[in-house]
């Protein structure tokens, strides 16, 4: 906790906000006015004692409700940096899940640019429902391609990808069934329980549900899975270039259907864009089977 930041926030905002616009009367008469909010006006409109609110911005209250500071936020309108800095000032740690349920379904545009800019390795950055927002072009040569055919991303939705599309379950993501169901079934009914009310989330999960091939693994409760960070699976890669290394060998294929690829393993390395609770983005290590 950090009683002193904690009160400068607290008084900040309460500085912003004009009471007439939360239904106060407008004050007259003379003597000293002074700007915004009173501590007494934040009690009432959070339905709580002045005493109590005044604990909170003095620092004083241990370990308050999220549910407290989530209405203290919301009625002092604060951003969700200044929500997340809430937390941090009063509890220790950041809250769990962003204020806003959209906050994780965009990035800034400067995202966009950097990752574009990225050579060498595939990377791209998705929303929270796993919709890619921004991706390079070795992320889309990653992938099986047609033969003759010009790289394209197979899916606009990465999630429905992995788990729905033939082309991913049946030559792209090897050993599919043992090493990327599971985890990748889990990771999303762990984004549905986090955010329930997130359309996209809602729709993909009916589709995986259904499916007769996931389904029935979307529907085990024997694996608990969040987070790709440091995970290594093997898969084909369909743009990795010969000759980067002696280990390297000349791609081959993985059916008549599809362009030469190369076997190996790749390596997840993933973040978050701080500015974009719930985003994510990916940077994709493939080291090629010998």
């Amino acid at each position: 906790m950090d009683k002193e930041a904690l009160r400068w926030l607290l008084q900040h905002k309460r500085a912003q906000i004009d009471p007439t616009e939360l239904g106060w009367p407008q004050r007259t008469g003379r003597g000293r006015r002074s700007t915004g909010l009173s501590q007494a006006q934040v009690a009432q409109a959070l339905y709580v004692s002045e005493r109590t609110y005044a604990q909170l911005e003095r620092g004083e209250m241990p370990s308050p409700a999220a549910a407290f500071l989530d209405n203290v936020a919301g009625l002092l309108r604060m951003e969700e940096r200044e929500r997340t800095a809430l937390y941090v000032y009063a509890l220790g740690y950041a809250p769990p899940v962003p204020l806003d349920p959209e906050a994780g379904m965009s990035v800034a545009p400067a995202w966009l640019t950097a990752v574009r800019n990225v050579s060498g390795h595939p990377c791209y950055v998705n929303d929270i429902a796993w919709n890619i927002l921004a991706y390079n072009d070795d992320f889309i040569r990653m992938f099986p391609q047609k033969a003759g055919a010009e790289p394209e991303l197979p899916e606009r939705n990465l999630m429905r990808w992995m788990l729905l599309r033939e082309d991913a379950r049946e030559h792209h993501l090897v050993d599919w069934e043992k090493r990327w169901s599971g985890p990748v079934a889990a990771q999303l009914r762990a984004a549905v329980a986090a955010h329930p009310d997130n359309k996209d989330l809602r729709l993909l999960s009916e589709e995986v549900n259904d499916d007769e091939v996931v389904g029935p693994v979307y529907r085990k409760l024997d694996i608990a899975y969040v987070y790709p960070d440091g995970d290594t699976r093997p898969m084909r890669h369909a743009g990795f270039a010969p000759g980067r290394s002696e280990r390297d060998r000349e791609p081959d294929r993985c059916c008549d259907e599809h362009a030469p690829s190369r076997l190996g393993d790749v390596t997840m390395c993933a973040a978050q864009p701080f500015g974009s609770p719930g985003a994510g983005f990916s940077f994709l290590v493939f080291d090629p089977a010998v």
